[in-house]
């Protein structure tokens, strides 16, 4: 049986909170460790900047992983 519970405030979750593209400056870049992501992470990239003019990132193979860099 499962119980019933009032008063429970729904967490609250970001999207923007996923990645960090809102808080990357050019040259700045984050490490992908597990390589299910990095097809989710490179699309979100795209999407993000396709949605702000000027903004470009590059993912490439590195040691330990895969990397995304912004790069404009």
């Amino acid at each position: 049986m499962l119980k019933i519970e009032s008063h429970v405030p729904l967490p609250y979750w970001n999207k923007r909170e996923k990645y960090p593209f809102y808080d990357m400056r050019v040259g700045d870049s984050f490490l992908l460790t597990d390589r299910r992501l990095v097809k989710n992470a490179r699309s979100a990239a795209w999407i993000f900047s396709k949605r702000h003019e000027g903004v470009k990132f590059s993912c490439r193979k590195a040691e330990g992983g895969w990397r995304i860099w912004r790069i404009a």
